[in-house]
């Protein structure tokens, strides 16, 4: 996501089971064919080592705040563990109107909800393991869903469910939006798990809240026709009958699946060169006085980040103009970039950084909850870097002063305002959206330039282009990035460490 660029305005159905005996069948066979190259002049890497989660979804939208949805997930328990049970988030329920972690600050309320309080949910039924009905549990707001499963170490199990999705109106992530309509974090989201448990943290009204695994899609999206989609993924299959376009779209090991929908999208497309490959690029704008230079842009983008840190490792790429309650929002294969983002320049910097989120969230993922640091912090700095190599010194000089003077307003507040300038710690422990930003972004920004400035151009995107190699479609840490640029050649831990404990002088 993009905070630091906060906008006025903040912020006929096929069955599942068929067409996921079709993808079963070809996932062993995807898995070995697909390869993510690493930068341009270094070996090629493997796609994902084990089986992935696999999401199918029939979502059927009536056009208004109202969607069905039947979906079903295979789950392969690769954590050497015994399990007892299967976890996800529901993070269309944070919308509802008695949840305790709502999805925005009282603050940003009023821009958000323009048509006033509307609230929004998934309701389940007919949850079932293995077509056998399901023991599960809801927690007291319905964010969190735990099905009980024994399933042994490399055994494999299939979720489905049956659910109705209320849209509210509101300009964010999930909803019925003054541009659109944004069907993001719509279906249940299987948890990460790590160090024994699923990591079941909720929902947050400040930063990206959201900490899952690399999984592949196939989705079947009944909408009126008039509505143009844009997904995540490729879209496999389109037909159009009686007002209703039946699309089919396939994304195969991406962090998670988003779609847009709009009447107004006009789209642009363009490609880029990814170490001899053809990636497609296609941006959908509502409002944008020059798309082909943005289309342009995110193109360039892709080819550079390619080439510093490790290729592009999907065959498209989709840009979104839509209303997502910041400047711009990250998701697997698709950026996602605020219409009210006016501003020549920060626009062009909205892009690229949602870009950069490809490399740093969506291949390399982090815990977004608890160190959001680790991606929006190298996420800013790929952005301003990508100006400096580009010969636009000035955006990159801009954009590390301006960090620097964000971070030094709030690490001089009075001692009894309570400022933590400590980078590990949790969403839930920021009190505002600017202290937020100044910790996660400003500081990872100044973060990376002292590497640059003390490690060296050479060693700093040796280092980067390492850490995404070792750690592609996997999660990394803050103890990963140091061992790449230990590798690098340059010992980086004291200095990384020095500003994630705030001990480092500013």
């Amino acid at each position: 996501m993009n905070p630091s660029r906060k906008t006025s305005k903040n912020t006929g159905r096929k069955s599942a089971r068929g067409r996921l005996s079709a993808v079963l069948l070809t996932l062993a066979a995807v898995l070995c064919a697909i390869v993510l190259f690493g930068a341009c002049n270094e070996p090629s890497l493997p796609s994902p080592s084990t089986p992935v989660p696999v999401y199918d979804l029939d979502l059927s939208y009536d056009g208004g705040r109202k969607a069905l949805l039947d979906g079903e997930l295979l789950y392969t328990n690769d954590t050497g563990e015994e399990l007892t049970s299967l976890a996800f988030h529901l993070y269309a329920n944070a919308f509802s109107e008695d949840t305790s972690s709502p999805p925005c600050l009282e603050s940003e309320r009023a821009d958000i909800y323009y048509n006033g309080d509307s609230f929004g949910n998934i309701e389940l039924s007919d949850i079932k393991i293995d077509r056998k009905t399901a023991d599960f549990e809801l927690n007291a707001d319905k964010t969190l869903l735990t099905v009980r499963s024994a399933v042994a170490p490399g055994g494999t199990v299939t979720v489905s469910w049956s659910a109705e999705i209320t849209l509210p109106e509101c300009n964010a992530r999930f909803g019925v939006t003054q541009s659109g309509v944004n069907f993001t974090g719509f279906y249940p989201v299987l948890c990460m798990y790590d160090d024994g448990e699923w990591c079941t943290e909720g929902y947050s009204p400040v930063g990206d809240p959201f900490f899952s695994e690399i999984s592949s899609f196939h989705v079947t999206l009944a909408a009126p026709t008039a509505l143009v989609p844009a997904a995540s993924g490729e879209v496999t299959s389109s037909e159009s009958d009686g007002g209703v376009t039946v699309t089919e779209i396939t994304a195969e090991n991406v962090r998670d699946f988003a779609l847009f929908l709009s009447r107004d999208f006009g789209t642009e497309k363009t490609t880029a060169n990814v170490c001899g490959s053809v990636t497609d690029v296609t941006y959908f704008y509502t409002d944008d006085a020059d798309p082909s230079a943005t289309a342009a842009l995110a193109a360039e983008a892709i080819e550079f980040f390619s080439s510093a840190f490790g290729a592009y490792p999907y065959p498209s790429f989709t840009l979104v103009q839509a209303h997502v309650g910041a400047g711009g929002m990250e998701y697997g294969a698709l950026a996602a970039v605020d219409p009210s983002v006016k501003d020549e320049r920060e626009h062009a910097l909205t892009v690229v950084h949602e870009t950069a989120h490809q490399w740093w969230f969506g291949v390399v993922g982090s815990d977004q909850i608890n160190s959001p640091w680790l991606d929006e912090g190298l996420t800013e700095f790929s952005a301003a870097y990508f100006f400096l190599r580009r010969g636009d010194e000035q955006i990159y000089t801009d954009s590390v002063a301006s960090a620097r003077a964000c971070y030094s307003v709030y690490s001089r507040l009075p001692d009894e305002v309570g400022f933590d300038g400590r980078m590990d710690r949790p969403l839930s422990s920021y009190l505002t959206a600017g202290e937020y930003v100044a910790v996660a972004y400003c500081k990872g920004l100044l973060l990376f330039d002292t590497l640059l400035s003390l490690a060296g151009e050479e060693k700093l995107t040796a280092a980067l282009a390492d850490y995404y190699a070792a750690n592609a479609f996997s999660v990394a840490d803050g103890h990963a990035l140091a061992a790449a640029f230990s590798r690098a050649g340059f010992d980086a831990a004291p200095i990384i460490s020095s500003f994630v404990r705030d001990t480092a002088v500013m």
